[in-house]
């Protein structure tokens, strides 16, 4: 069985069914696991995730902050405003609670340990090595899943960074903001959530999370999306794999067997 890793779909089905096509993909041989966002911004997030939910026997999808968001405002913690317009049609799909109830039980983080790699939608913070991280993991993932789901999901919206010494909520939001939003930690190793360019060389402020000096986690591949101002990008073992299909840019599937070799399907959006 091929396990493919496919990058932000954000709700551009024709893409995503265009990178298929390419890849051969067999819903009988392979599994698909995407690096969250499979919502917003695009013109078809409620068809992506009936697709997905249709073939839900070789779908993974590791939550992205796109994700969430359509959980808080489906779960009615989050107030709706314009700026989701995208999120509308599934809000009011006759197939709402389904839909929702599939996209909350998906991991925030996924392994494949017998290829010695990890799948995330942001990143995964330096300090912790990959037994803390799977801890964590799962510590998100039964409160997202769980009867206390709604309270979790209306105060997250925070800019808590990770520190061992948070409690309660701070902490809890810290968690899902490395695993969902991360990209820059200042030399203190706080998570800055503003800037979203790509990294310049000459920045010694600013640090990617995955080239921290502190990065305990070294022998694993990790697959992340999120920053589509990087791109088709590789550090040592870490691929990004966001290459901005839904601002016009592409998106990229790989077979974690063959990481170097990356298929592509330009985007039709124009921005």
């Amino acid at each position: 069985m091929r396990k493919i890793v496919i990058g932000d779909v954000q709700g551009c089905l024709d893409e995503l069914k265009g990178l298929l096509d390419k890849l051969d993909f067999d819903s009988s041989k392979d599994q698909l696991i995407f690096l969250g966002d499979l919502v917003n911004r695009g013109p078809k997030s409620l068809e992506v995730l009936e697709f997905l939910y249709s073939m839900d026997h070789c779908v993974v999808n590791t939550l992205g902050n796109h994700d969430l968001h359509l959980i808080a405002l489906a779960m009615g913690n989050r107030e709706y405003n314009q700026k989701d317009h995208t999120l509308s049609p599934i809000l009011n799909s006759k197939n709402k609670i389904k839909l929702i109830e599939w996209l909350r039980h998906q991991p925030i983080m996924h392994e494949e340990t017998a290829l010695n790699s990890i799948m995330v939608h942001a990143g995964i913070h330096p300090s912790w090595d990959i037994f803390q991280a799977r801890l964590l993991a799962r510590e998100v993932e039964a409160l997202l899943q769980g009867e206390g789901a709604s309270s979790v999901l209306s105060e997250m919206y925070s800019d808590d960074s990770w520190s061992t010494d948070l409690k309660g909520v701070s902490r809890v939001n810290a968690i899902i903001n490395c695993f969902t939003r991360m990209r820059f930690l200042d030399q203190r190793g706080i998570c800055n959530f503003i800037e979203k360019k790509k990294p310049k060389n000459n920045d010694d402020l600013l640090i990617p999370w995955f080239m921290n000096e502190e990065m305990k986690i070294k022998d694993m591949n990790i697959f992340f999306g999120h920053w589509s101002t990087l791109g088709d990008f590789r550090f040592k073992n870490v691929f990004c794999l966001d290459a901005g299909c839904v601002w016009g840019g592409e998106m990229i599937g790989i077979d974690i067997e063959e990481p170097s070799r990356k298929i592509k399907f330009h985007s039709s959006i124009s921005r």
